[in-house]
């Protein structure tokens, strides 16, 4: 069968109130990462190598940042065409409009409309703040195998990751690969040192998920797609897909932080972008990064446009960034546009974008207390 009979929903609708103030005005998705990308693109990256050509996303808030990102899509191999292309729905507007209008709303018509409009015959659902370089044809390929009504994909981690996360979803799985139960992170047996987390992606046909939509609107459901499909799992047999590559769960500050860090490592940088499929971004040509004599750099990752004076170590630089002699950045997250003053000294930050240091400011985080400028602020003495 032709791969683009796949259609692909994009969930945008994470709680972001613990990545605030980057959350601001752009969903978790728009969060920009290891100096040139931006979350999205490795969702956009997995479906473009799968050949789906029609992707629903679903916003809950501002889209702005996203829109301006993925413009037509074109980058991956989205263009808009007859069925596919990249459809954008606001479930903030829609949710507004239902309380305005009562109960009678129809609160799942864009799912219906978008899985009508791609035609697609099998459907995959994502949600954003799951960070990995996923094999979609490899999930399809491991359904098409099982007889699951559909299919899980989840991540085999050590349990201290979950330590902070007590709702994240975990799985119990038997021999031969089929969901026992599905529980939160808190309630797994404590005896078990790693644990099969829920990425949050499914995968199943398309009259499936409208055969559970159907049944929300019977009994009154309402909820997101992908909480949809969890409510209704435990009714069905259901597969399960191991995911053993790079994965970071972008869930608050620290998290976003440590998944940046990662990528000054080099077998972790490796494992996510040097595996069997490229990650695909929006091209921004500029110059290349200039370092004068006077500076000093060790274990960082730049983008292109930069001019460096100072000392960096162990950070990420996006775009277009100045960093002034005497300054010293440690540890730290510079986000496009930002200038860095002579003499200042930043350790354990995270700028957003065009934030401006002024000459000998000094900001100091911890790896427990990471301190966050955001966009667009002027500091100075």
């Amino acid at each position: 069968m032709k791969m683009n009979s796949i259609c692909a929903i994009l969930n945008l609708t994470e709680d972001e109130k613990a990545l605030k103030p980057l959350t601001q005005a752009r969903p978790i998705a728009s969060l920009p990462f290891a100096s040139r990308y931006r979350l999205i693109d490795f969702n956009l990256s997995s479906i473009s190598h799968a050949e789906i050509n029609s992707v629903g996303i679903f916003i809950a808030g501002s889209g702005r940042s996203i829109y301006d990102h993925i413009r037509s899509g074109s980058v991956w191999n989205l263009e808009s065409g007859l069925t596919g292309g990249i459809f954008t729905y606001s479930q903030q507007l829609l949710k507004a409009i239902q309380e305005h209008n009562g109960d009678d709303m129809d609160y799942y018509m864009n799912h219906k409309e978008f899985i009508a409009r791609s035609k697609g015959e099998y459907v995959i659902v994502m949600g954003s703040k799951i960070l990995a370089n996923v094999d979609i044809k490899a999930i399809m390929q491991h359904h098409l195998a099982k007889d699951g009504a559909l299919t899980v994909v989840y991540k085999t981690v050590p349990r201290s990751f979950l330590e902070n996360r007590p709702d994240e979803k975990v799985l119990k799985i038997d021999r031969d690969e089929y969901l026992v139960r599905l529980t939160d992170a808190k309630d797994a047996p404590e005896d078990l040192e790693r644990l099969a987390m829920s990425m949050n992606m499914y995968f199943m046909r398309a009259d499936k998920m409208l055969e559970l939509i159907q049944r929300a609107e019977a009994e009154d459901v309402q909820l997101d797609s992908d909480k949809l499909i969890e409510h209704y799992m435990p009714e069905y047999q259901i597969n399960t897909y191991e995911y053993t590559g790079y994965m970071a769960n972008i869930d608050s500050i620290p998290a976003y932080f440590n998944a940046n860090m990662e990528m000054l490592e080099k077998n972790k940088f490796s494992s996510l972008f040097h595996g069997s499929q490229n990650v695909i971004t929006k091209v921004k040509n500029g110059a290349p990064t200039y370092y004068s004599k006077e500076a000093h750099v060790k274990n960082a990752q730049f983008a292109t446009g930069c001019f460096v004076e100072g000392t960096v170590e162990d950070s990420l630089i996006f775009r277009k960034v100045n960093i002034a002699k005497g300054a010293e950045v440690r540890k730290s997250i510079i986000m496009q546009g930002a200038e860095i003053g002579e003499g200042a000294i930043l350790e354990y930050c995270i700028l957003d974008k065009n934030v401006t240091i002024g000459p000998g400011v000094t900001l100091k985080g911890t790896k427990d207390n990471i301190v966050v400028i955001e966009k667009n602020k002027t500091l100075t003495v």
